[in-house]
């Protein structure tokens, strides 16, 4: 993109050494604003600024915004792109959030959030350029650039270019930063020309002009520079009556330059500016075309850097690409495309015909598609649209089918199946499953060939899974296991996958294998290669072969997948990673993993990755002694749960907060907790689907915990034997070796050694061959002394000694790690003194309320509550909740 590229710098620019230098002085200022009129040289200040930044060693993102980019949408992945242009890493999450569908306020604030965070990861100071701000006139987009000022760390800065005031709320987010002396404004008075500055301009233009010359042109133009431009131009040639003229702002730019410019250009130079004027960007051959061949490339080239040398307001842009493009000033633009639409009228169409044939033969898709809608042939840029959605969905370009999507009135999509298609996967990507079904009911009614039909049915299967509806995807199998002949390479990927995820998901794992085992990776594109690698990952963890899960998922971590599905797959590989770590007892590089991803995991993930990475978080944290954080984590589970009609999850966490808050001695909380989990069931009472059947097994284990905590050894042995048959029927040996482990347990409790023994030493030998650490010693904290005994009693082969004497010191690190807290509750004042929101918020946090709920009673959006916490983290010096509110307690002693 052109607009996030620096324009170069005009050649014979006046060097404003001490205004430059004056800007340099604020360089780092949180913002500094530049406003003033048109043609007032803002841009060329800000590429002086940017050159003496970049020799003082500051990163500077550019971004140049115009009205048709200026909305929402445009402007996030524009303003993402900049700031990722030298550090993609930094704003993965960003772009993947800015790469959603539709959004609210909340989203927009999450997105600026991602991106904030993400900006504080960089080392050094970066600063972002805006020019033209003024462009800026949709609202969200106001808000969302002021949650980026206001949410970004110390070493990022902002400075904005604008023709006028900065509008509320990002004028008054300035105001608020210029009341902190944290921001500083340059406006018209700091722009104009001294009447020295004048006089080197026109000596440099004119080569001679006397200083009584020089000092009539300052004052006629008010070192407006844009007028003295304008005047250099004819000055030599125009009459005294013409020169009197007064030029200080752009009405009085097109005035002058239609009557004293444009009428004394030649007819071929008015013919090429007045046609090259309908595009954002030109490049010769393009203006060759719009010519339709009256100049060669060379010559226009040739004409083009003679209009630039005569300062005719015209700009070679740098570009990463080999093509030479040039812009038109903003205040030139505006009066040609003025004159042409009065002088051409009805050739305006052929000349966008002519600019989308250009672009479609040069593959620029997006622009082709916005010169065919121009010339009013919305048909022509459907066609296009759908000749490359393939190849797009395919690579996982879900923003550009988006935007291009968004450019075809929509009476003209809705005619043409392919975009209808397009549209549905979309929303797919986006998790927005409503719209998906609209999509779908749509395309029921359509006249569909074969290939349509199975792509619907692949679709309505997707949709299932995302819901958590296994039966339902289960009994769409059989149209989507044969695909008609003539598939395209998205529909075989797309079928292995959702066949293999269906097939996981109600435990047929053998079959699972069979699909993932018989598809050809090389033949898939990234994005489906990518979702195989953490399927089969899922398939190795659910049968507890750890090792060879970690590999796979590490693949894909470093695969470096480019766009937002590349930034969904890290996520999705992360979140099933943090389950091995988690396991194999890495808890900090577990927490270190999913903690910053988890807002993510949450808005882009499947609901399997989105239980094993709320599991992990909350067991971590809960192991590491972090015991509000890790309840925190369980209500954000429920909460995500109950708003998105997932019980499956909802069980879960209820299941786990039993056996926590067991442990706390909290038994009303435990009341509470299994309270819900018997509704879940009677919800689902009578219902044989595979949902029921997991949610009626976890309320099951729960109810053994109730059993073994009141001493009801019997019920609970007898309950551990039914689940554990059902278990190993079902293949998954993982939560088997922990259920035979608390048998043998129980057992051992009841006084029943000769039965306990070979079923500790069965549990034993299983998590050995699975390589399980943490499901083993998670059974119960009489797991050690277990250990201990069958260890020193001698039944133990070398092997199976070796792998108790490790879960052992896994153990002992368990009992003496000491909590986060305790260890960063240090006794020095604060950076920083506690705003009186943040108190607030340390309030609230002390009473052990999740962030929703913070967020409920101070009226704050969720987004924003975290945010608060992490500054209140940093001041405190703490990195988690419970080390906050002890840290507190212990300042107001």
């Amino acid at each position: 993109m052109t607009r996030l590229v620096a324009p170069r710098i005009a050649s014979g620019m006046v060097p404003r050494a001490s205004l430059v230098d004056r800007l340099m002085d604020a360089r780092r200022k949180r913002c500094i604003v530049v406003q003033g009129p048109p043609g007032s040289g803002k841009t060329s200040l800000l590429l002086a600024m940017r050159g003496q930044l970049m020799t003082h060693g500051f990163e500077v993102a550019w971004l140049s915004l115009a009205a048709e980019e200026a909305e929402l949408d445009t402007f996030l992945q524009g303003l993402i792109a900049s700031l990722g242009s030298s550090d993609r890493a930094s704003v993965r999450a960003a772009w993947l959030l800015a790469s959603e569908g539709p959004r609210n306020s909340d989203a927009v604030e999450h997105c600026m959030i991602a991106l904030a965070q993400g900006l504080a990861t960089r080392s050094g100071e970066l600063v972002l350029m805006v020019d033209d701000t003024h462009q800026l006139s949709s609202a969200p987009a106001l808000q969302a650039l002021t949650w980026l000022l206001e949410y970004s760390p110390p070493g990022f800065h902002v400075v904005l270019a604008s023709r006028e005031i900065l509008p509320h709320p990002l004028g008054t987010a300035v105001a608020r930063l210029r009341q902190r002396q944290m921001a500083v404004d340059f406006s018209w008075p700091d722009l104009r020309f001294t009447l020295a500055e004048s006089e080197l301009f026109l000596r440099g233009r004119l080569g001679t002009v006397t200083q009584e010359e020089a000092k009539s042109l300052h004052e006629r133009t008010d070192g407006w520079i844009a007028g003295l431009q304008l005047l250099c131009l004819h000055y030599r040639d125009q009459e005294a009556a013409v020169r009197e003229m007064p030029l200080k702002d752009a009405g009085s730019f097109a005035a002058y330059f239609e009557q004293h410019v444009l009428e004394h250009l030649s007819h071929a130079d008015f013919e090429l500016l007045s046609r090259v004027a309908i595009c954002h960007r030109f490049s010769a051959d393009l203006a060759v075309a719009l010519l339709g061949g009256a100049w060669s490339a060379g010559q226009i080239e040739q004409r083009l850097s003679m209009l630039d040398r005569d300062s005719l307001f015209i700009y070679q842009e740098q570009d990463r690409e080999t093509r030479i493009w040039w812009r038109l000033h903003p205040l030139l633009r505006e009066v040609l495309e003025a004159k042409a639409e009065d002088g051409l009228g009805g050739a305006m169409a052929m000349l966008h015909r002519r600019a989308w044939a250009w672009f479609a033969a040069h593959g620029i898709v997006s622009e082709a598609v916005h010169h065919a809608v121009q010339a009013g042939e919305g048909e022509a840029a459907a066609q296009m649209v759908q000749a490359c959605s393939r190849e797009l969905l395919n690579t996982g370009n879900f923003p550009l089918i988006r935007a291009l999507l968004r450019q075809i009135p929509p009476n003209i999509v809705e005619r043409h199946a392919g975009l209808r298609f397009a549209l549905a996967h979309v929303h797919l990507n986006s998790r927005e499953l409503d719209a998906l079904d609209s999509d779908i009911q749509v395309l029921e009614q359509e006249t569909l060939d074969a290939l349509q039909r199975a792509e619907l049915e692949l679709l309505r299967c997707a949709a299932a899974l995302h819901r958590d509806d296994v039966d339902a995807a289960a009994h769409l199998l059989p149209q989507i296991e044969c695909l008609p002949g003539g598939a395209d390479q998205l529909l075989t990927s797309t079928s292995a996958n959702l066949l293999a995820w269906t097939h996981l998901a109600r435990g047929d794992y053998a079959l699972a294998r069979e699909v993932l085992g018989q598809r050809n990776a090389q033949q898939d594109g990234p994005v489906a290669r990518l979702t195989g690698l953490c399927l089969e990952g899922l398939l190795y963890t659910l049968e507890g072969r750890m090792t060879d899960a970690e590999h796979l998922y590490r693949q894909v971590l470093d695969a470096e997948c480019e766009g937002a599905a590349g930034v969904q797959l890290s996520n999705l590989a992360a979140a099933l990673l943090g389950d091995v770590l988690y396991e194999l007892d890495e808890l900090d590089a577990a927490c270190n993993l999913l903690d910053p991803r988890m807002d993510l995991i949450e808005h882009t993930g499947i609901p399997e990755a989105i239980l094993r990475a709320a599991i992990v978080l909350a067991s971590a944290h809960w192991l590491c002694g972090r015991r509000l954080e890790a309840l925190a984590q369980l209500d954000r589970l429920e909460d995500y749960a109950f708003q998105r009609g997932l019980p499956r999850l909802h069980a879960h966490a209820l299941c786990l907060r039993v056996r926590m808050q067991q442990q706390r001695g909290e038994m009303l909380a435990v009341s509470d907790a299994l309270c819900k989990l018997d509704e879940l069931v009677a919800q689902r009472r009578g219902q044989d689907d595979s949902v029921s059947q997991e949610i009626m097994r976890l309320a099951e284990r729960a109810q053994i915990a109730v059993h073994l905590n009141r001493g009801e050894l019997a019920l609970a042995a007898d309950g551990l034997r039914d689940l554990l048959q059902r278990f190993h029927a079902m293949g998954r040996l993982r939560p088997a070796a922990a259920l035979m482990m608390q048998l043998g347990l129980v057992e051992r409790n009841r006084g029943n050694e000769p039965a306990a023994l070979p079923i500790l030493v069965d549990a034993l030998r299983m998590g050995h061959r699975l390589g399980l650490i943490h499901t083993v010693l998670d059974v119960s904290r009489r797991v050690p002394a277990a250990l201990h005994g069958l260890v020193e009693s001698g039944v133990f082969d070398p092997v199976l000694n070796f792998y108790a004497q490790r879960l052992l010191k896994v153990a002992d690190r368990k009992r003496t790690l000491k909590t986060t807290a305790q260890e960063s509750a240090a006794q020095d004042k604060p950076l920083e003194p506690l705003k009186e929101r943040e108190l607030e918020i340390l309030g609230l946090l002390a009473q052990a309320l999740p962030n929703k709920k913070i967020a409920r009673v101070l009226g704050l959006s969720p987004e924003t509550v975290k945010w608060y916490l992490k500054n209140i983290y940093i001041k405190l010096g703490v990195t988690a909740r419970d080390a906050a509110v002890a840290r507190a307690r212990d300042l107001q002693r």
